[in-house]
């Protein structure tokens, strides 16, 4: 008897109150977990946007660069807002420009051209499009393409024309585009200076005029 006694004493559980301290430590225990994987996630994804931000950019100078070896003619994006900066009247000059390439084996007007993001306020965004030089006959006019968003502006131009003075001559394009790096957050900066081919082949440089209206 004494011994059914003792051995239904040892074997009488948990109270409540053990019951309630030991879920509040497991909850407490949980919610660190979920917090510490959490920000590991966020972590992860604000370097996964600032690399594909960056990624975007050199797809997008790359992009230019083959276009500007292939050009026949280069116009100054410093002149550019002369003429309305392809119909956006609030656009500077610097922050767009035109070529008339032969990438890709046949002849185009490429436009790029960086403006503000409706979708993103205080942010802009890097668009492109392209024509053949006969569209006023053919009608054949791309629509803007948006190649990167999240981009910046600095006192510096994102697209300055060096070189001769004539549109058909041997010229040097810098590009600089920047972008906001959510990780750092700071501003990161993808530039190179493209060589145009020297192309006096007798154009006019009115090639690529007039410019289709957006």
């Amino acid at each position: 008897m004494l011994r059914r006694v003792r051995a239904r004493s040892d074997d009488r559980g948990f109270t409540l109150t053990e019951l309630l301290v030991a879920m509040t430590v497991f909850g407490i225990c949980v919610a660190m977990v979920f917090g510490a994987v959490i920000l590991v996630v966020r972590k992860m994804d604000d370097a996964q946007k600032s690399a594909d931000a960056v990624f975007t950019l050199r797809q997008a100078v790359a992009q230019i660069d083959r276009q500007v070896r292939s050009g026949n003619v280069l116009y100054s994006p410093a002149s550019e807002a002369t003429a309305g900066c392809f119909g956006d009247p609030t656009a500077n000059s610097g922050n767009c420009m035109r070529i008339f390439t032969q990438s890709n084996g046949s002849e185009k007007c490429v436009q790029w051209q960086v403006l503000d993001d409706p979708g993103q306020p205080g942010s802009k965004l890097l668009r492109s499009r392209s024509w053949e030089p006969m569209w006023t006959t053919t009608g054949n006019v791309t629509g803007w393409s948006i190649v990167a968003r999240g981009l910046r502006l600095d006192a510096t131009n994102p697209f300055t024309l060096n070189g001769a003075l004539t549109p058909y001559k041997e010229r040097l394009l810098d590009v600089r585009l920047l972008a906001y790096d959510a990780r750092t957050r700071s501003t990161v900066s993808v530039q190179s200076s493209l060589a145009g081919r020297n192309t006096s082949y007798g154009y006019t440089g009115t090639d690529c005029t007039p410019v289709p209206l957006p």
